[in-house]
This record gives structure tokens, sequence and C-alpha cells, in this order.
């Protein structure tokens, strides 16, 4: 591998290399708690696999909210901004629910098979985990260098 290619990975292993470890461990929490909803509401309940990726999700996204917040970007316990956090954050969650829930019902209407429906719902948010992520980072709770604070109050 180029040397570039070495210092850029050890450059974004060093700015966010704990926090990405953080948050694949509440990811790992949050596919636990969704795809357990999803499953008791689908296979047992035997709800229609869309409303039961609806209700998996929206249960599902609040410790993922509360536990990104408070685990990966380590903000204290004070006020939640409802236009400069929650708003994003569920907006991002809304983004994963109509992915995953259009998937779900493709995947539904072809198949009745429990683990087809989970795989549906899981490669949805696979697909945005870096995304979220990203947009968590930049432009919510991630620390911003002096110059760009300043920047967005002139």
């Amino acid at each position: 591998m180029p040397t570039d290619h070495l210092s850029l990975v050890a450059r974004l292993w060093r700015d966010y290399g704990q926090k990405l470890i953080r948050f694949a461990g509440v990811s790992v929490v949050n596919v636990f708690t969704g795809q357990t909803l999803l499953y008791l509401c689908y296979a047992r309940l035997g709800w229609p696999g869309m409303l039961a990726n609806v209700v998996a999700v929206a249960a599902g996204s609040v410790p993922a909210y509360l536990l990104s917040r408070h685990y990966v970007w380590e903000r204290e316990k004070g006020d939640h901004k409802v236009g400069a956090e929650i708003l994003p954050f569920w907006g991002l969650a809304f983004v994963g629910l109509v992915l995953s829930t259009a998937l779900v019902g493709v995947v539904d209407s072809f198949s009745d098979h429990t683990l087809a429906v989970q795989g549906a719902n899981a490669a949805a948010f696979g697909a945005l985990w870096i995304v979220r992520f990203v947009v968590l980072e930049h432009l919510l709770w991630g620390e911003r260098t002096e110059h760009e604070l300043v920047r967005r109050h002139d």
C-alpha cells in the first residue's frame, strides 16, 4: 500500500477510530433490539412485514438516539436540542425507516420467511451505517475545529 494511503488510514483511525468502535457497539445494541422486535411482531404476532418493521424501527430509535448522544459522542446530560439534535437524528432514522420498510415490503411480498424479512431490514440499515456516522459526526455532535465554529457564527 502506498505511503499516502497509510498516512490517510492512520489519520482517519486517529481522528475517528474510538468513535467508530463506540458507534459500532451502539449499532450492535440497536440491531439486537430492532431485530428482536421485528421477529416478535412478524413471526410471533403475525403482523405484516411493513407494520412489524415500522414498530421495530420506531421503538429501536429511542435507545439508538440516547446511546449515540451519550456514549458515542459523550454529550453531557444537558438539554436535548430539538432543532440541532433531535430532528436531524430522527430525520436519519426516518430515512432508515422508509428504506427498510420498502425493502421489507418487497421481500414480504415474495417470501414469508422471517429471516428474509430480517435480512431486508438489516441490509437497509447496513447501507446507511457509514452515512449516519458521518452526518452525526460532522453535523450534530462531533468535535468542531475552532475555525469551523468561528465560520459558523460569522
